[in-house]
Order: structure tokens, then C-alpha cells, then sequence
């Protein structure tokens, strides 16, 4: 049986709609702890990534390492604090799309054998796509130039022709892994396996299935970033303008990085609007993107019939 794209696509909206407020149970909190991870970081973050570029331009190596350390210290937390909050959300609403288990409590906060599952199919994936990624390139590469020697101009053409493939292998590649986190919560295992083999035969369902709700994200994104960034929006058009001025780069680059600092310090103007709107953002475009995966994995392992 073909992936019913419409069908499913149909259903993971449903869902959506149906269990709105369960949705939001499972992820108020652990977004609303993100979220205070962030304001605490985040200004601390982009004035130790200030001072790093002020070091870096005078050219001083000693003193860029001491940079450094500010840096990699809260982007460290920023990233364990990530890898701690999302598997909590993305298992909390695998649970229940798959599963059907709702919090009892009326927030979900949990860290266990499926998140840590999560946790092992993120490193995994990361791992399989830098040596997918490497070994094509270097496939490309070799191949690209010994057609470069032997047909002249063509091997160039050829060469970025395989480029295009490499990127095609990606996509197919990441397609077949697109519910590996459903598959770890429903199988119980790293999830690797079991979504290769389950979306074997069906690459074009999913790929179509896929392109619906990252639609749906990119117009999301797309607002939110007009609601609470455009004057970021207005500063990188300047960028681009500006590609041929260094010193006007460097200063665009500061004021970028200032706006950056003044939406997450909630001693400024507007940034309760910025935050407020991330905290929302960051819900919807998380139930968009997780539950569409679990209701891909009922329909690849028969749990709803088209």
C-alpha cells in the first residue's frame, strides 16, 4: 500500500486540532523552562560573542583563546540544556500520538528510557550523516577531477552534476529516517533500524508528505520572524548590500548581535513581546514537527488504514 499523503497529512492536522489541549500539557513546561534557560544565557552568550569578535579583528591569538572560554561555557549549558528539554518534548508527544499516554499531572516533565533513546538516534543520525556527507564529497571530488583531467570542461559540469546527486542521496537519506524518533518510542529500540525498514518503498509518499508541513513551518517561521524580528530582517538586507565594505560588515555585525542581546534581557523595550512570542513559536513549531512523524509511523506500520 502506496503512504496516503493527503490522508495522513489530513489526520496529523486533526490530531492537532482534536488534542490541542493535551498537546499543550505535554509542552508548556519543558518550553517554558527552554525558554528561562535562554534569557538567562542568551545575553551573557552574544556579549562573550562580541568581545570574541573585537579579539579576533585585532588579531591577537593569546587573547582570543581567553575569549573563548565565556563562550563555549554558555553555549555548553545552552546545548545541554537543549539535549535535556527536547527529547522530553518529543518523546511527551510520541508517547501520547502513538502510545495514547496523556500526563496524569497537568504538565508533563520526564526524562527516561525513551528520551534517552531520543537522545541515542540524535547522536546516531548526526554521526551517519557527517560520514554519508564526507564520503560523498570526497567521492565527488575524486571522481570530478579525474573527469576534469580526462574530458576537460565536461568534468567540471559532470563534477557539479554528482554534487547535485550527493545532495539528492541526502535528502533520500533523511527522508528514510524521518520517524526514527517515532519508531524508537514505538519500538521501544534507537528507532535506526526499524525506520529504514519501515519506510522502505515509500520515499515519494513520505518525501511529498514532508514537503505539506515543512510548508507549514516555513510560513510559520516566516511570521514569526516578521512579528519579532524585522528589524533584524531590515539589518541583514543591509548586509548583503554591504558585502563589499569590511568596516560596514563589522558594524552591522555588532548592531545584529546588540538586537540579539536586547530581545532576550527583559530590561529592555519589547523583549517580554520577543520572548513571549518565542515561548509560543517554539510550541506550535514543535507539535508541527513531531506529531506529523508519529502519525507517518501509524500509517507506515498499519495502525491506520487509509
Amino acid at each position: 500500500m502506496k503512504f496516503p499523503v493527503f490522508t495522513a497529512f489530513s489526520a496529523g492536522l486533526a490530531y492537532i486540532v482534536t488534542h490541542f489541549f493535551t498537546i499543550i500539557k505535554i509542552l508548556w513546561l519543558p518550553t517554558l523552562l527552554l525558554i528561562a534557560v535562554q534569557v538567562y544565557l542568551m545575553p551573557s552568550m552574544i556579549d562573550a560573542q562580541m568581545q570574541l569578535d573585537s579579539v579576533e579583528a585585532s588579531g591577537d591569538p593569546t587573547a582570543m583563546f581567553a575569549a573563548m572560554g565565556p563562550m563555549l561555557r554558555t553555549s555548553g549549558l545552552l546545548y545541554l540544556a537543549m539535549a535535556i528539554i527536547y527529547p522530553m518534548m518529543i518523546a511527551g508527544l510520541l508517547r501520547h500520538v502513538i502510545r495514547g499516554e496523556a500526563p496524569r499531572l497537568p504538565f508533563y516533565l520526564w526524562f527516561g528510557a525513551d528520551e534517552l533513546r531520543i537522545v541515542a538516534a540524535f547522536f546516531l543520525l548526526i554521526i551517519m550523516t557527517i560520514i554519508l556527507s564526507i564520503a560523498g564529497f570526497l567521492l565527488v571530488m575524486v571522481v570530478g577531477l579525474i573527469l576534469s583531467i580526462v574530458a576537460g570542461a565536461l568534468g567540471g559540469i559532470l563534477m557539479g552534476l554528482g554534487a547535485l546527486v550527493l545532495v539528492g542521496v541526502l535528502i533520500w537519506f533523511f527522508v528514510r529516517m524521518s520517524v526514527v524518533y517515532a519508531a524508537a518510542v514505538g519500538e521501544r529500540t534507537v528507532g535506526v533500524a526499524e525506520s529504514w525498514n519501515i519506510t522502505e518503498g515509500h520515499f515519494w509518499g513520505l518525501f511529498f508528505y514532508w514537503i505539506l508541513w515543512v510548508a507549514a513551518l516555513i510560513i510559520l517561521t516566516f511570521g514569526f520572524i516578521v512579528l519579532t524580528s524585522s528589524g533584524y530582517i531590515s539589518l541583514m538586507m543591509e548586509m548583503m548590500l554591504s558585502t563589499s565594505d569590511p568596516s560596514a560588515m563589522e558594524q552591522l555585525e555588532t548592531r545584529m548581535l546588540e538586537m540579539q542581546g536586547d530581545m532576550w534581557d527583559l530590561s529592555k523595550p519589547g523583549a517580554w513581546v520577543s520572548v513571549i512570542s518565542t515561548y509560543i513559536f517554539t510550541i506550535v513549531y514543535t507539535a508541527l514537527s513531531v506529531v506529523p512523524a508519529g502519525i507517518a509511523y501509524r500509517y507506515l506500520v498499519g495502525e491506520e488504514r487509509a
